[in-house]
């Protein structure tokens, strides 16, 4: 028995397991091959009478491809090496208050003009030549302060490392909760079939009977009302199945039609 969750289930998917296929290559969808820019964007690459959790690869290595492509973990760790870094520039912060110098001078440079007692003009010049040195100001804050200032910084890295790991354990924990909900919702989702398939026989017989009078119409209405609430029940497990499917190649970050299991 085959299900079709309004997609198309694409039995023997051509192309690598761990390569999507091309825009232009030619895949089966059910029923013959087709180029895969003819298929719509929702089909889904597996074939759904079958146990999905079989043809994907085991959770252990959807998880790791999440970890590898996550926007939210690549955020974390981005602010981790920002506090890292931020140590290493602050651990050089008290070089603020070193300052060198460097010059050349030349010619007669008078700065002070005096007069002696006896009338005559004393010249104080500065000498001709290289001149070089360095100013050495450290504020009392480095020295006394900079010991809790380097403490509070690696702090601030163990943070930034245990809200990487805290957003990482979240993220599992969703993907986990959406994997086997979309091994449940097919599962759901076959069994919802099933009761469609025995409550479409049952009018079907119900209907050939009242024509010959053996029931009454209202029998008839009454089958009619299951068939309908079977068919909404198994409309509502492909909603469900859909949605979880999505979350779940959306939480990845790659297509889980790239996931499937080598044969």
């Amino acid at each position: 028995m085959r299900i079709f969750v309004v997609i198309l289930l694409a039995l023997p998917f051509i192309g690598s397991a761990q390569t999507p296929a091309k825009k232009d290559s030619m895949v089966w969808n059910g029923a013959k091959m087709v180029p895969l820019s003819s298929i719509p964007v929702d089909t889904i690459f597996f074939d759904l009478s079958e146990d999905l959790g079989k043809q994907i690869e085991p959770l252990d290595t959807i998880i790791a491809y999440a970890v590898r492509y996550s926007p939210q973990l690549k955020f974390e760790q981005a602010s981790v090496e920002r506090a890292e870094f931020n140590t290493k520039y602050t651990r050089y912060l008290f070089l603020n208050g070193v300052t060198g110098f460097f010059n050349y001078t030349y010619g007669d440079q008078t700065n002070l003009n005096s007069q002696n007692a006896d009338g005559t003009v004393l010249n104080n010049s500065l000498g001709i030549g290289y001149r070089f040195g360095a100013n050495v100001t450290i504020p009392l804050t480095e020295v006394f302060g900079r010991p809790n200032r380097m403490k509070q910084l690696k702090a601030e890295e163990r943070m930034a490392r245990y809200k990487k790991d805290e957003a990482e354990l979240h993220m599992k924990r969703i993907l986990i909760d959406d994997y086997f909900n979309l091994i449940a919702s097919q599962k759901i989702m076959k069994v919802r079939q099933q009761d469609v398939e025995s409550a479409r026989l049952s009018v079907e017989i119900a209907d050939v009977e009242m024509r010959r009078g053996k029931i009454h119409p209202s029998e008839l209405s009454r089958l009619k009302n299951i068939l309908t609430i079977a068919e909404s029940n198994l409309e509502l497990s492909r909603r469900d199945f859909m949605i979880y499917y999505y979350q779940l190649e959306a939480e990845v970050g790659v297509k889980l039609s790239t996931l499937r299991r080598k044969k």
